[in-house]
């Protein structure tokens, strides 16, 4: 019975540890971090950051809760959307979400203090940052990103050393760089 429950929660785990590389290095590396540093740059959000620390706790808690409830709602619809195969809906709201939640994100980081005031807001977070550090720990977490890490030196091994370089000068990704920067150009027009 005792190597069926351990089965059972390996199991478990290993579910739990995909999902969070899934979601560490496709999703936070790839797409989330670089919009996070965008949003932190831009200097709206710089001018009123003093405003925000400025704030009653408990509207911060409002705010906060309020973002991050849409952010996860709409976490789960694009899930479900993907679920019924609607891939191009699913991953385009997927996306969609990222800025929202780099703000949630900013805001958290500028806020963590007072939020952490709330004896119940700190044990939940507290508690995440349990769950979290145990998937990193686990066996199973160090094996697949010891074999993610073999991969991608394979793969470095394998691919020219200028590959970076003749995508980057590719047309398709000209095109997507040039209208990345001119979304980001006016987007800083609007400060």
């Amino acid at each position: 019975m005792a190597k069926f429950i351990k089965k059972i929660s390996n199991l478990f785990l290993g579910f739990w540890v995909f999902i969070y590389i899934l979601l560490e290095e496709l999703i936070w590396d790839t797409i989330a971090i670089p919009v996070f540093r965008f949003v932190h740059s831009l200097k709206v959000l710089q001018r009123i950051e003093s405003s925000v620390v400025d704030l009653n706790r408990y509207a911060l808690l409002c705010v906060f809760l309020f973002l991050f409830i849409q952010v996860e709602l709409l976490g789960f619809i694009a899930i479900g959307l993907l679920a019924k195969g609607s891939l191009a809906f699913g991953i385009t709201l997927y996306i969609g979400k990222i800025p929202v939640a780099a703000f949630t994100f900013w805001l958290f980081r500028i806020a963590k203090t007072k939020l952490l005031t709330f004896a119940w807001f700190k044990v939940s977070y507290d508690f995440l940052i349990w769950i979290i550090d145990t998937i990193k720990t686990s066996a199973i977490h160090q094996s697949i990103v010891g074999q993610i890490v073999n991969l991608k030196q394979k793969l470095e091994k394998l691919l020219p050393k200028n590959w970076v370089q003749t995508v980057k000068k590719s047309s398709l990704f000209l095109s997507i760089n040039r209208s990345r920067l001119a979304f980001i150009r006016y987007l800083k027009s609007l400060t």
